[in-house]
């Protein structure tokens, strides 16, 4: 059977836990996985064959590799796994870990695939003229770049990406994990739920700001948001924005911080809910999701309707007036009038949501992507 090496900086992150299952479906190729090191292995049922440096090599040997990496471009240890594998084919996660795999892939003669998935197409190029030239090279060097939709394909050819090498590839979800519901909460208040890390481009303050003015206005509702901040200051200080803002607005009983919780947790949670809010904005230092929250795309698959921005490729998930409603980034009166229309309009929820799992069931079904990437990967041998 053929051989892809996946690239990864670690392996696999949770809120990154769509690459696991991008693997986890391929057809026809057999993974191993390229990382520095691992995290939460112990939370899936299907592990691929892992090569990680932090969890296989001395210090010493990992420095001494990291060192000769800056004078060769590539992690040796990662060119002896690939000969020792026989790897066919390298796909690269995120567009740092692209660049980082493009002189590999010279040395070991095979193509390289590369998925961009948001900061890497947004932010990365505004820090300077360092990551422009790097991509330059990987561009030049990679056969393939798949991008979720095609605000992401357009955003990547203006950054000098051939248009005829990058392929629109949906993150497909397991379905199975996510039957359609089939009833909806009989009483008139409205439950609504965000998801995602304590960041400025998940916009969860005009969530907020919303879901206060549908209160002022005479809506009934509970908000419960499901994240947490990371370790970063201005993730801590976003997290206390929120929390300042629940405490001076006296929405402490109606606005509900899970916190970070299990996937199999957030799978239950989206069946308690009525609606998904996802107020997605381009943060200030121009990081974007890129293409759409992978929580999107399980919410809607439960039959559950979604209120989103119009930004990067939500749009693509979210189908304007059929699967849910959308307003501009940072539109908290937008946001409002659409809580309304989905609080008034009980019927409307359910006729959004069902259309909205059918078309999930449609395109972003983890075992048809996984056929498809299989597909990509074999175009690439034949180029």
């Amino acid at each position: 059977m053929k051989k892809v090496a996946h690239t990864a900086l670690v392996y696999f992150r949770l809120s990154e836990n769509w690459i696991h299952t991008q693997l986890k479906y391929l057809k026809d190729w057999e993974s191993v996985i390229f990382a520095n090191r691992t995290e939460n292995l112990d939370t899936i049922d299907w592990k691929p064959a892992v090569y990680a440096r932090e969890d296989q090599l001395p210090f010493v040997a990992r420095a001494a590799d990291s060192l000769a990496m800056l004078a060769v471009g590539y992690y040796p240890s990662f060119y002896y796994q690939a000969k020792k594998e026989n790897i066919d084919l390298v796909h690269a996660h995120f567009g740092p870990m692209g660049y980082l795999s493009s002189a590999l892939v010279q040395a070991i003669d095979v193509p390289l695939v590369t998925t961009f998935y948001g900061y890497d197409v947004s932010m990365l190029p505004k820090e300077g003229s360092k990551w422009k030239a790097r991509y330059k090279t990987l561009f030049e060097r990679g056969s393939r770049f798949l991008v979720e939709g095609p605000a992401m394909r357009d955003k990547l050819e203006g950054l000098g990406c051939p248009p005829e090498k990058i392929v629109i590839q949906h993150l497909g979800i397991e379905l199975e994990k996510y039957p359609v519901r089939d009833s909806y909460h009989p009483d008139s208040k409205l439950r609504i739920l965000m998801a995602g890390r304590f960041v400025e481009k998940k916009g969860f303050i005009y969530g907020l700001r919303a879901f206060r003015k549908f209160l002022d206005g005479g809506g009934e509702g509970v908000l419960t948001i499901v994240g947490d901040s990371s370790d970063t200051t201005e993730s801590e200080a976003l997290k206390r924005q929120l929390l300042q803002y629940v405490e001076k607005n006296d929405l402490k009983t109606v606005v509900n911080f899970k916190g970070l919780i299990p996937l199999k947790e957030l799978q239950k949670e989206y069946y308690r809910q009525d609606l998904f809010l996802a107020p997605s904005v381009e943060a200030q230092n121009g990081d974007n999701e890129g293409g759409a929250p992978v929580t999107i795309i399980e919410a809607e698959a439960t039959g559950m309707p979604v209120i989103g921005s119009r930004h990067c490729d939500i749009p693509e998930v979210v189908k304007e007036d059929r699967t849910g409603l959308l307003a501009d980034e940072r539109d908290v009166e937008g946001f409002t009038e659409h809580l309304f229309q989905m609080y008034r309009q009980p019927a409307m929820r359910a006729k959004l949501g069902k259309a909205g799992a059918r078309y999930i069931r449609t395109n972003f079904d983890a075992q048809k992507q996984g056929k498809r990437l299989g597909k990509i990967y074999d175009d690439c041998l034949q180029d």
